[in-house]
């Protein structure tokens, strides 16, 4: 964005965050323009839309015909777009891909699926931070007490986020509110061994070694009327506590849980990228509440509805989107 820009510029802002999340991600991760290639990362983002919009329904197996053959070109294009980010072994590659590539060629995979794998660790690296931003940005437009308790602690920072750990209580927990209403992955796990589940109404479960588990932690925990009251309503301070500390501490049926929210996963197999996808929603929205004039075209535009098909994939994502204009703040 130049920085003489006077005029307001209108732009979706599902759009807004996934594009220059991922843009950024894809530079940060798979190399580019850093590295001296001809990659466009707009070129990529463009093509990996496509695909991620097809992405419910190939995993599904519900793709059309038509929906085949665009879904294989879309990847196709992909592969040939990535190829100068690091699928070919030359100075200019990424070292992270580098290393990927070198641990499938060590587990034997042939050269057709890595391509696959690393096309799936695009979607997986960047398919959700973009997302995630956006609910939460959304939220705090339309909650103007929340807008305004986040923009009030970030004043207190330093003119730019430390590398390392950063108090921001305020930011934690209206994040953690738009991950408990957006986040709806499936976690599956494998039975190891014999186990009865004792559920909080009583009811209990036989799981038998080698039988595949599928929870929702969507249903619940997270949107579970007895843990959280209205539950489908943003609350921007449901996770901190009078004292302003961030709350830990909640029940249901009367005991304490230890996963009352769950966007990550849990245990041992929770999401490894956890902290940099936080890190990285805080300083997206960190920079662009501080540097820009951000507001709804409408003001009293309410937050579109979620499409219901991304149920089970990670972040939901919008019908639609939630229009909004920046401009760079006259201070600058």
């Amino acid at each position: 964005m130049p920085q003489n820009q006077k005029d307001w510029k209108e732009e979706g802002l599902f759009n807004l965050a996934y594009s220059l999340l991922f843009k950024a991600g894809y530079l940060t991760l798979f190399g580019g323009e850093q590295n001296n290639n001809s990659t466009d990362p707009s070129s990529v983002y463009e093509e990996y839309k496509k695909f991620d919009g097809l992405l419910t329904k190939l995993a599904r197996g519900t793709l059309k015909p038509e929906e085949k053959r665009t879904a294989q070109s879309v990847r196709q294009r992909l592969w040939e777009l990535l190829a100068p980010a690091g699928l070919t072994e030359d100075s200019g590659s990424s070292p992270w891909l580098h290393a990927y590539r070198q641990l499938l060629r060590e587990e034997g995979t042939d050269e057709e699926t890595q391509k696959k794998a690393v096309l799936m660790q695009l979607w997986a690296s960047q398919g959700n931070v973009g997302p995630a931003a956006f609910w939460l940005l959304g939220y705090l437009l339309t909650n103007p007490e929340a807008l305004a308790a986040v923009k009030r602690e970030m004043e207190t920072l330093e003119t730019s986020l430390p590398d390392g750990p950063v108090n921001t209580p305020v930011f934690d927990s209206a994040l953690d509110e738009t991950l408990r209403l957006t986040a709806a992955p499936f976690i599956t796990r494998e039975v190891v061994q014999e186990k009865t589940l004792h559920m909080a109404n009583g009811q209990e479960y036989l799981l038998r070694k080698g039988d595949r588990v599928c929870l929702f932690p969507f249903n619940s925990p997270q949107m579970d009327p007895e843990i959280y009251q209205e539950p489908q309503k943003f609350k921007y301070d449901r996770f901190l506590n009078d004292d302003g500390s961030a709350k830990r501490d909640f029940y249901k049926a009367g005991r304490r849980l230890k996963y009352y929210t769950m966007p990550w996963g849990a245990g041992t197999n929770g999401c490894v990228g956890k902290q940099f996808a936080i890190n990285t929603i805080r300083q997206f929205v960190y920079m662009l509440l501080t540097h820009c004039d951000l507001e709804l075209c409408d003001p009293n535009a309410p937050m579109p509805e979620v499409n219901a098909s991304r149920y089970g994939f990670g972040m939901l994502q919008p019908e639609g989107d939630l229009l909004v204009r920046y401009k760079p703040k006259s201070t600058l």
